[in-house]
C-alpha cells in the first residue's frame, strides 16, 4: 500500500480534517478488526465490536463508523470518524485510492476459466512487469480491499478476477478496481441458488461493462452463445474477440492434444502463430488465447508471450494428471464442479483415454444450481454416458442425482456405485482398481474426502 495522509483520505470522503488529524500517516486500510495495528484506518462494517483495549496499544489508529460503539470513550475523540453512510464513505475511499495510480487494470469474469486465464496472463507479464493479481482462486468479495491495497507506486499492471455469486457483486467489485480491460471467458449455469434465474446471472456478469464506465477494452469469447447474446450497444470502448469463429480477431485455427499439453495455431492481424500450453483440454487453449489477447493489448510482443506461456505451470486440481500407484492414472479436477466445468472435464477425459483403459468417474455434487439442479443433473447423466465412462462412483447424497440419468443414457447399473466417505471409497478401490485404469475426480466445493482419496492413490 502507498502511505497516505489521513487528511487527504478524509477530504476524499468529504470530511474536513481537524488540526490534530493533519500530518497523520496511514500505512494500512482494513475492514478486518483483527488486522489493526499502528497507522491503520479501520472501516467498521456491520456494527462489529471494536477491540478498544487492543487499539489503545497502537499509535495512530482511526475508526470510520456510522454508529457509536462500546467503550469508544476510552479512545481519543479524534480517532473516531463518524460518517452518515459507511458504505458511501468506504467507496469514496476506494475510488480515491484506485485513481492514485494510472495503470491498466484487467478484470476477468466468466463461469469457468477466470483463475486459469488470470494465472496465464500474470505468468506472461511477471518477468518484465510488477503485477498485482488475485491469488489462486481466492476471488470472494472479502479479498477485494486487500487486493486493492496491494497496488502501490511500484505496480505496473493489475489483474483481478471479478466473481459473481449474488446480485450486485460485479458492480461492487468494480468500485474497488475500476478496470480498464475486461475479459469474459464463457458463461453457463452457476450460482443460480442466489441469483434465481440464468438470465439475471448473465446480466450480472455483463455489468462488467458498466463497471468499466462503458469505456476501455472488452475481450469476449466469440464462440460462446450466451456472450453473443449480451447487449454491447452502450459500450463505447473497443471490443476484441477470440475463438474459432472466422470473424474472431484472435482466431484459433486448430489445436492438438499432446501427453501433457496443447499445441495450437492462432491467427492475429493476418499473421499465424503457433503456441504450446501445458494443461489438457480445448478450454485450456481458449484461456490461453484470452490471456494472449490481453497481453497484446497491454503492449506485449506475441512471440514473447507465446514463449512465456510454454513455461506456464498448470494449476493444481484443474484437470491435473497424476501418476497413481500400480500403473493407474489419476485426474484431479476437483477445483470446482458446475455444469460447464463438468462438461469440459468429461469431454477432455474422452480425448485422452487409451483403448485398454477403464474410465472411472468419481463425482461429488455440483454446487449452487438452485431451480436448475434437476435439469442440469439430468443433462450431466447423459453426458457421463456419452463420454464413455465405464464406472460411475458418486459420493454424497446430492451426487446420487447423477445416477438415474446416467443409467438411462447407457451406463450399466452394475457399474454404478455410491459411497458416503473417503474410507469407503478407499476400501473399494483397494480391491477394484487394476493397471491402466483412468480415474477422474470432480466435485463442487471443498471436500477433503476427495483430496484424501487422491493422496491415497498416488504413486
Amino acid at each position: 500500500m502507498k502511505t497516505l495522509l489521513l487528511e487527504n483520505i478524509l477530504t476524499a470522503m468529504n470530511i474536513q480534517a481537524n488540526q490534530k488529524q493533519k500530518g497523520i500517516r496511514i500505512k494500512k486500510v482494513t475492514y478486518d478488526r483483527y488486522d489493526i495495528s499502528s497507522h491503520t484506518l479501520y472501516f467498521r462494517w456491520n456494527n462489529r465490536e471494536v477491540p478498544v483495549e487492543r487499539i489503545k496499544n497502537y499509535k495512530n489508529v482511526y475508526i470510520v463508523t456510522d454508529s457509536p460503539f462500546s467503550n469508544q470513550e476510552k479512545l481519543n475523540p479524534d480517532q473516531i470518524i463518524l460518517v452518515k453512510n459507511l458504505k458511501d464513505s468506504f467507496f469514496q475511499f476506494t475510488s480515491y485510492y484506485r485513481h492514485l495510480f494510472n495503470i491498466p487494470v484487467v478484470a476477468i469474469t466468466g463461469t469457468c476459466g477466470k483463475s486459469t486465464t488470470k494465472e496465464m496472463l500474470k505468468h506472461i507479464l511477471k518477468e518484465t512487469y510488477n503485477v498485482q493479481a488475485t491469488i489462486s482462486s481466492k476471488n470472494a468479495d472479502y479479498y477485494n480491499l486487500p487486493y486493492l491495497m496491494g497496488i502501490d507506486e511500484n505496480t505496473d499492471v493489475a489483474v483481478f478476477e471479478t466473481a459473481v455469486s449474488k446480485k450486485g457483486d460485479m458492480t461492487e467489485t468494480c468500485k474497488y478496481f475500476y478496470p480498464t480491460v475486461g475479459i469474459m471467458t464463457m458463461i453457463d449455469v452457476d450460482h443460480t441458488d442466489k441469483i434465481r434465474s440464468f438470465e439475471n446471472y448473465l446480466a450480472e456478469k455483463a455489468k462488467i461493462m458498466q463497471g468499466m464506465n462503458n469505456e476501455g477494452i472488452l475481450i469476449l469469447n466469440s464462440d460462446d452463445p450466451h456472450l453473443s447474446s449480451i447487449d454491447t450497444s452502450k459500450f463505447n470502448g473497443e471490443i476484441i474477440t477470440f475463438g474459432k469463429n472466422k470473424n474472431a480477431i484472435f482466431r484459433m485455427k486448430k489445436f492438438q492434444y499432446h501427453s501433457s499439453g496443447m499445441a495450437f495455431w492462432m491467427e492475429y492481424k493476418k499473421k499465424e502463430y503457433k503456441g504450446y500450453i501445458p494443461g489438457l483440454g480445448d478450454y485450456t487453449v481458449y484461456n490461453a488465447v484470452a490471456a494472449l489477447a490481453a497481453a497484446a493489448i497491454l503492449g506485449v510482443d506475441i512471440d514473447y508471450a507465446l514463449k512465456r506461456l510454454s513455461s506456464f505451470h498448470h494449476m493444481s486440481s484443474h484437470f491435473q494428471i497424476i501418476e497413481g500407484r500400480n500403473q493407474i492414472t489419476l485426474v484431479d479436477d476437483t477445483w470446482k464442479s458446475n455444469p460447464a466445468s463438468l462438461r469440459k472435464g468429461l469431454e477432455t477425459l474422452s480425448r485422452i483415454e487409451m483403448p485398454s483403459q477403464r474410465k472411472i468417474a468419481v463425482l461429488g455434487r455440483m454446487a449452487a444450481l438452485g431451480k436448475y439442479a434437476d435439469e442440469e443433473y439430468e443433462k450431466a447423466g447423459h453426458l457421463i454416458a456419452a463420454s464413455g465412462v465405464d464406472i460411475l462412483i458418486t459420493k454424497g447424497s446430492i451426487a446420487k442425482d447423477f445416477e438415474k440419468p446416467a443409467i438411462k443414457a447407457g451406463v450399466k447399473p452394475q457399474n454404478v456405485y455410491h459411497f458416503s466417505d473417503a474410507d469407503e471409497i478407499k476400501r473399494f478401490f483397494d480391491s477394484f482398481l487394476r493397471p491402466n485404469d483412468l480415474v477422474y475426480f470432480k466435485t463442487g466445493g471443498d471436500d477433503s474426502d476427495f483430496d484424501e482419496v487422491i493422496d491415497y492413490l498416488r504413486r
